[in-house]
């Protein structure tokens, strides 16, 4: 089995499922000639695969053109906000964390550089083992999990679909994505979702029989003339999102132990979401000094603007994660239960002394006007005396000045492999193209190649061969000349020429 990395070096934004995606086509032939021969099913099957494999050849040159484009764009755009992140870093710091890079890559077992260490709070993998530990003392003492599965795997994909369903919709109102690619790359997301979706209802049934009768209400509730809801807006009847029995207020239509393992899972993800918010508040506050002391005129400004925005997307991420948790646990076991897991306030998100040090400091420069040279200020004037610190930093597990360098280390890790997967994807797509050309001219050739007569044929069938041979020679030097000259129109010259004549709706669709 091939080794997961993250990220995997080398294979650019390769597509995996691509090969999956024949199955769209051949399974609505398959329903329709499951009736059919033997020998009629067979040709029809075959028939259908060579159309498909016409219509994905001939559709190379929009297809390819069109993933370079996005490659190109976003390659430019991750480049650029590596190089805003890579400013702020001394040059022997970053020599040191590409050491860690290298390091982790030939030796997984080593620190992921990728990642932030988690000294002030167990990580949620931690706690999925603890909880996993919890159900085996169970299995072992004659309560065996149903069906043989485990019901920790059933709440982790529940909270996993949680995390993909906020990731749409951060997605929708935040700008990850280059926009010709948008669209795209959002309804594969709902589609993957749905599937996973489907196959959790399947798990439901087992451990939250109750949850039956709320998908059942929630069903005949809805107007029947509305389209159903996106993947992102699908409820999914998590034991916290049950009403109490009123026969009994712990179970919540579920087995025995499942709201116990949900709070537990719940606090973890409080947690490391508030661990992970403060990692990229202090990231932002590392980018915002730097640009404030180091940076001047337009473009740049800009391009330091649209990298503080992004960090900024994945603090507001963070902070939903944390206020999906922690009402998850309020549900379940209360506000009085985890104390140190409190209301996450607009107010809140943020580094202590943001709040517009500058506009107080005015305030109290206009209380003095007028009071005379060497006069005190007002008693009333703003100050520091009264400031509170934001309870995020006072909670257990607050960043300390290691961590807040380790969160920039991870920041400029991150943005080092976005900008690395995108260069590997323009030149593997430069490289895809190349070939497609190379192949076009071999196949040409080896049916020139085709037409010398054959002494095993009559006069009529070595013509009929060699005006075979001719016509597929001459349609692949075509295809070839189609390609080549597509190609090399200049790529802004090509997007305008595509948008023109098809639109963005076709631009999006990049296969």
């Amino acid at each position: 089995m091939h080794h997961k990395r993250t990220p995997l070096v080398g294979v650019g934004k390769t597509d995996g499922e691509g090969v999956e995606r024949t199955w769209s086509v051949m399974n609505p032939a398959a329903f329709m000639t499951k009736d059919a021969g033997r020998g009629v099913r067979a040709d029809t099957m075959e028939g259908k695969i060579d159309n498909h494999n016409y219509l994905k050849n001939v559709g190379q040159g929009d297809a390819l053109q069109r993933k370079l484009l996005v490659a190109i764009a976003e390659r430019d755009r991750q480049v650029a906000a590596f190089s805003e992140v890579s400013r702020t870093v001394e040059k022997e710091v970053k020599r040191e964390w590409r050491k860690k890079i290298n390091e982790w890559l030939e030796d997984p077992s080593k620190p992921n550089p990728y990642t932030l260490s988690r000294k002030d709070c167990p990580t949620e993998s931690q706690v999925r083992m603890e909880v996993h530990k919890d159900e085996d003392a169970l299995t072992a003492g004659g309560k065996a999990p149903l069906h043989g599965r485990s019901s920790t795997a059933f709440l982790i994909a529940g909270i996993q679909i949680e995390d993909a369903q906020r990731r749409i919709v951060s997605e929708l109102k935040g700008t990850a994505l280059v926009a010709a690619d948008r669209e795209n790359k959002i309804q594969e997301w709902r589609h993957a979702l749905l599937v996973k979706i489907g196959k959790f209802r399947t798990l439901q049934k087992i451990y939250m029989p109750g949850a039956a009768r709320a998908l059942e209400a929630a069903e005949g509730e809805r107007d029947a003339d509305v389209a159903p809801p996106k993947a992102e807006a699908v409820k999914l009847f998590m034991p916290s999102e049950m009403a109490p029995d009123n026969d009994n207020d712990i179970l919540r239509g579920s087995v025995l132990g499942l709201v116990d393992m949900e709070a537990k899972l719940r606090v973890a993800q409080c947690d490391n979401s508030l661990a992970s918010l403060r990692s990229r508040l202090h990231a932002k506050r590392h980018l915002i000094t730097f640009r404030n002391s180091h940076v001047t005129g337009q473009v740049q400004s800009t391009k330091a603007r649209t990298l503080i925005d992004q960090v900024g997307e994945r603090v507001n991420s963070y902070a939903n994660r944390y206020r999906q948790g922690r009402a998850a646990l309020v549900a379940l076991k209360g506000a009085a239960a985890y104390s140190h897991l409190r209301e996450l306030q607009p107010d809140d998100v943020r580094l202590d002394g943001d709040d517009g040090e500058s506009d107080a400091a005015a305030r109290k420069k206009l209380a003095m006007i007028g009071a005379g040279r060497g006069a005190c200020a007002p008693r009333n004037a703003p100050g520091m005396s009264k400031h509170v610190m934001l309870w995020i930093w006072t909670a257990p597990g607050a960043l300390d000045e290691v961590t807040m360098h380790e969160s920039i280390r991870v920041e400029w890790s991150r943005a080092l492999a976005r900008k690395t997967r995108w260069c590997e994807e323009v030149m593997l797509l430069r490289e895809e193209m190349r070939r497609v050309l190379r192949y076009l001219e071999w196949q040409a050739r080896w049916w020139r190649d085709r037409v010398a007569p054959r002494d095993d044929l009559t006069v009529a069938g070595a013509a009929g061969v060699r005006a075979y041979a001719l016509k597929q020679a001459a349609w692949h030097d075509r295809l070839s000349e189609f390609f080549r000259t597509k190609w090399n129109v200049p790529a802004v010259t090509a997007a305008q020429h595509l948008l023109a004549q098809e639109g963005w709706d076709q631009l999006y669709a990049l296969e």
